[in-house]
């Protein structure tokens, strides 16, 4: 289905490039090219530190790392960023002008992740952007229409991405990409379950369109349609596992799909619905919350009105992992005792692998991370209960959903980290992530972080307090003591000694900072 990174190197603008890493992933199929070039390094750093709105599973990236050329760690940060977009690779131009040569960290941080650069021919100042661009738009387009690979490959992609993006929706997104087109999927009554727009900004009024030719669908006419010179309309009915009806709509601008295209584009929808979509035309909480946390922002506020829920009341979620499933209805009823006394709205339910807590219209007089402080002390459930992460400040789903996929990408290593606690905050969990990035970005990196506990290495019993110090007792004097089992005396000359040793205060927040990272990447290197 369609051109290959490896179909692309034999383009003549390619002609000297070198892959230097992912070289394992050069039968990646590729649908777009973007670039990400700016001037404002403060400004790049904002779009790198960005948590994904989209998922572009078959795109290149064009870029000289001009404002980013003196920082390797910002370099680094950018490598993971594309990865987590999901980009498949980067064509890095003009190493040996912009920059000497690309740094160790970010090959092995690239070869880490399997991701793919392309580092054009180097020293070369003739080189132009336009060359690239052209040449691979040109084979991506002459090489746009289905074959009879399309359905297989379109589900692989699905399938290989973090499983909280495994959804109808992406998949539509997908499909948009692929085909340049407009998806829609509605109920038997024609109402949008699902809209997805191409471009993104587009303002076609695909509901007025769908409208217009209710008479004919409903009455079973023809899938096609052509409602104005410029707009092409084809549709298929898909099933549910209920077997309740959808309509998919695929409407093009300026031309028509190619023959059959419609046909393999339902059965890829169809397949996603039966192992993504169950129960995808469901009015639940569920649904809402599974809606929220996959981006399915059509279906969520479809979802919402239905249900009576402002879903901008939200302001608050809890992530609660639990270390059995059977136990999660027993779980959710206790939670929703304890929460009902403090909060009008509560929505509470299980999503994957964890219980999806959203919260709001708390009464004031409370302070709400006491709530949860109280919650894990008085449960008769908490042997059951692996953590909870307690993030305030949810501004809208968009906040919801971001900290949901943070939270699921860092989750596997919170006991490597945390080795005595089960509440967590937000912010701790951002911190985590940070420290699971920089144990990646390669040795030097990471023995520049480790720098500052050097003076303690040898000596077990300060390291040991040090990080049940900062980490497992948040720096509390009383809970390490307690912790260790030794007297509060004795943790309080270990922190001492320890302060004069490597010249920080860590009882001082502004001072701790660089040793609290540094804890967390000792103990993920080394448990």
């Amino acid at each position: 289905m369609g051109v290959t990174v490896k179909d692309l190197l034999q383009l003549p603008s390619f002609r000297g490039a070198q892959v230097v890493t992912g070289t394992s992933r050069l039968h990646q199929t590729v649908s777009s090219l973007s670039v990400l070039e700016v001037a404002d390094v403060n400004f790049f750093s904002q779009i790198i530190q960005t948590v994904q709105e989209e998922w572009y599973a078959e795109e290149l990236v064009i870029s000289s790392f001009y404002s980013i050329k003196d920082s390797v760690e910002q370099q680094c940060k950018t490598v993971q960023y594309l990865h987590d977009l999901g980009e498949v690779g980067l064509i890095l131009y003009y190493v040996g002008i912009v920059m000497p040569d690309i740094a160790d960290e970010v090959l092995k941080l690239a070869e880490s992740l399997n991701f793919i650069i392309i580092c054009m021919p180097r020293n070369d100042y003739s080189l132009r952007y336009n060359e690239v661009i052209y040449e691979v738009m040109e084979a991506i387009v002459s090489n746009q229409n289905v074959n009879e690979h399309f359905v297989n490959e379109s589900l692989e992609k699905v399938s290989l991405l973090p499983e909280h993006l495994r959804s109808v929706e992406i998949t539509l997104k997908l499909l948009s990409d692929r085909m340049k087109a407009n998806i829609v999927l509605t109920n038997s009554n024609l109402d949008i379950i699902n809209r997805v727009m191409w471009p993104r900004n587009s303002s076609l009024p695909v509901a007025n369109l769908i409208r217009s030719m209710a008479p004919s669908i409903l009455n079973g006419r023809t899938g096609e349609g052509e409602l104005d010179s410029s707009c092409f309309v084809e549709y298929k009915r898909v099933q549910q596992k209920n077997g309740e009806s959808l309509y998919l709509f695929i409407i093009k601008e300026n031309t028509k799909l190619p023959p059959k295209t419609m046909d393999q584009i339902s059965e890829v929808v169809q397949v996603a619905i039966n192992l993504w979509g169950d129960k995808h035309n469901e009015v639940s909480e569920y649904a809402l919350v599974k809606a929220i946390v996959n981006d399915e922002s059509e279906k969520m506020r479809r979802l919402a009105s239905l249900l009576y829920i402002d879903v901008s009341a939200i302001q608050m979620m809890w992530l609660v992992y639990i270390q059995d499933l059977s136990e999660e209805r027993k779980i959710r009823e206790d939670l929703k005792a304890h929460l009902s006394q403090y909060y009008k709205t509560a929505v509470i339910q299980m999503i994957d692998h964890c219980i999806v807590v959203l919260l709001g219209n708390c009464s004031y007089k409370y302070n709400e991370f006491e709530i949860a402080a109280e919650y894990i002390e008085t449960t008769s459930l908490i042997d059951e209960i692996s953590s909870i992460v307690y993030s305030p400040r949810m501004r809208n789903t968009q906040d919801v959903r971001r900290m949901y996929q943070l939270v699921n990408e860092a989750s596997k290593e919170v006991h490597r980290i945390y080795h005595h606690r089960k509440l967590y905050t937000a912010a701790e969990v951002r911190s985590m992530k940070r420290a699971i990035d920089l144990s990646k970005q390669g040795e030097e990196i990471t023995e520049e972080c480790l720098s500052v506990l050097e003076p303690l290495l040898d000596d077990l019993d300060a390291l040991t307090t040090l990080m049940t110090f900062l980490l497992d007792a948040k720096g509390n004097m009383d809970d390490c003591s307690k912790l260790l089992f030794v007297h509060k005396n004795t943790v309080k000359y270990r922190i001492k000694k320890i302060c004069e040793l490597i010249g920080y205060d860590v009882t001082i927040n502004s001072e701790s900072y660089d040793v609290y990272t540094a804890c967390m990447v000792y103990r993920l290197i080394h448990n």
